[in-house]
């Protein structure tokens, strides 16, 4: 038996092509401003435009351009497979043969996913599999940032590890959703999320801490605690939920403290372009410029993880 690279049909892989750009961009937390009569100007992102016939990109301060594959890949920062299963909206569990991708976007309304009735599957990835300190893994749990959700659909009960991220009335306005095995590359922000309120820890000095995902983040407190031994509490925290600032902007407008911007992204070793220390030393150029001290922490392997 010949095993398929992709679980995915030619037929999902041409509805991968006809997925308009400008709705994914809005989808997952992008916001577009009227450039001219061709293009959306991505705000916050340094001059990268979107076709309006959503059939592409162009990044005027890297060069960087392609379709909604490559778009996905370079500013989610996903694979391949990660990248086509957030585009369709669907799971890769295993070889799908149908699915419904409506050509009519409507925006939902934010709505945390529900709890499970124990948190056990989740507790036992986060600390068995992905060796995150559990005390620090309690802790997220206490203030509702971290949760096992259920979700029940005619395809079964699937659970994940949501993370959520709040605004300054402690108000939920954001939750990313992570698969619950060291093989699923499931990952998915929940309908209407706004990438502008991130997952975050608050810290009590002026540093902030940037990384793509809640697990770098919660990895690189777990390194500070358990081999740095340094108080992992005293620096601020937060994840972007990609390549991209928006977060970054409401938590410095909300803390007027921080002096030091620390980037912290992955390494790309499998492609051409190391995406994610680009854009660490694309935001860190930006923000040098408006006043901030900024750094780079680069991982030695792909991640914090």
């Amino acid at each position: 038996m010949i095993e398929m690279k992709y679980p995915f049909t030619q037929e999902q892989m041409r509805q991968v092509f006809e997925t308009s750009l400008v709705d994914f961009a809005i989808n997952n937390g992008f916001k577009l401003k009227e450039s001219d009569y061709k293009t959306f100007k991505v705000e916050h992102m340094g001059g990268l435009f979107i076709f309006k016939n959503g059939k592409g990109f162009y990044h005027f301060a890297t060069g960087n351009k392609g379709n909604i594959l490559d778009f996905a890949k370079q500013y989610l920062g996903l694979d391949f497979k990660q990248a086509v299963e957030t585009i369709l909206g669907v799971r890769a569990y295993g070889n799908i043969g149908s699915f419904y991708m409506p050509k009519e976007h409507t925006k939902k309304p934010f709505v945390l996913p529900d709890k499970a009735e124990n948190f056990n599957r989740m507790i036992a990835y986060l600390v068995n599999t992905r060796k995150l300190d559990k005390d620090i893994v309690y802790d997220f749990i206490k203030e509702n940032k971290i949760y096992q959700s259920k979700e029940i659909s005619k395809n079964g009960i699937f659970y994940n590890c949501a993370f959520v991220g709040y605004d300054e009335n402690n108000v939920a306005k954001y939750c990313s959703l992570r698969g619950l095995s060291e093989s699923s590359h499931f990952r998915k922000d929940i309908d209407g999320s706004d990438k502008s309120y991130g997952f975050t820890f608050q810290g009590t000095n002026d540093n902030l801490y940037v990384f793509e995902s809640p697990i770098d983040l919660l990895s690189h407190m777990t390194l500070f605690k358990i081999f740095e031994k340094i108080d992992y509490k005293q620096d601020n925290r937060i994840s972007c939920g990609g390549l991209f600032n928006m977060a970054i902007d409401t938590y410095l407008k909300q803390h007027e403290n921080i002096k030091n911007i620390i980037f912290c992204f992955d390494n790309d070793f499998d492609k051409i372009e190391n995406y994610g220390q680009d854009k660490a030393r694309e935001f860190g150029k930006m923000y040098k410029e408006q006043g901030y001290n900024c750094y780079l922490q680069v991982p030695k392997n792909k991640d914090f993880n």
